[in-house]
């Protein structure tokens, strides 16, 4: 992971999610944890609003700011909108506390996604979908049991391996 000047920058994990939403397009995107917003940025090309959100400042000052900027926890600060595109990439590796809101993701790698999923859902168009990364180190399993437990199917449309981990990206559809 490669982080730097206190918040994340775009790395493997990153440039996976972009590889897996490339080709989706509609009217409006909301990237959680956008870090500086690679993905917006490459969200902006196909969607006609482009939302990003992170709890860094730091983050949010480096942005890009041709998208909309919001700096809260996940997306507790959006209501009243709904997206057909909900990005997300969490802190996923297991933790035993949060320390590094960049990389810690919880106990079992899956807390700080579980959260983010639920401001995901209640702000997804029906139909919309949600694409999240997580990795092999993380009990991945528990994220699908939760959004398929809620109606969801969901899929593993992307993957890089690598010597101690495996990143996968993750899609959820109604």
């Amino acid at each position: 992971m490669n982080k730097g000047n206190d918040y994340y920058r775009p790395s493997d994990d990153t440039f996976l999610l972009a590889e897996c939403v490339k080709n989706i397009n509609g009217e409006n995107a909301l990237e959680i944890a956008a870090g500086m917003g690679y993905i917006s940025n490459l969200l902006k090309e196909k969607f006609s609003s482009v939302v990003a959100t992170d709890i860094d400042p730091d983050a949010i000052r480096e942005a890009d700011k041709s998208v909309l900027l919001v700096c809260c926890d996940s997306a507790s600060a959006i209501a009243n909108v709904v997206f057909d595109l909900i990005v997300i990439n969490p802190p996923y590796l297991p933790s035993q506390g949060i320390h590094d809101l960049a990389v810690d993701g919880g106990k079992d790698g899956v807390e700080v996604t579980l959260k983010m999923l639920n401001d995901a859902i209640r702000l997804l168009k029906y139909n919309g979908t949600i694409m999240l990364v997580t990795s092999s180190l993380a009990n991945y399993n528990t994220l699908f049991a939760y959004m398929q437990k809620l109606g969801y199917k969901t899929d593993i449309v992307g993957k890089k391996k690598f010597a101690f981990e495996e990143l996968l990206v993750i899609q959820c559809k109604r």
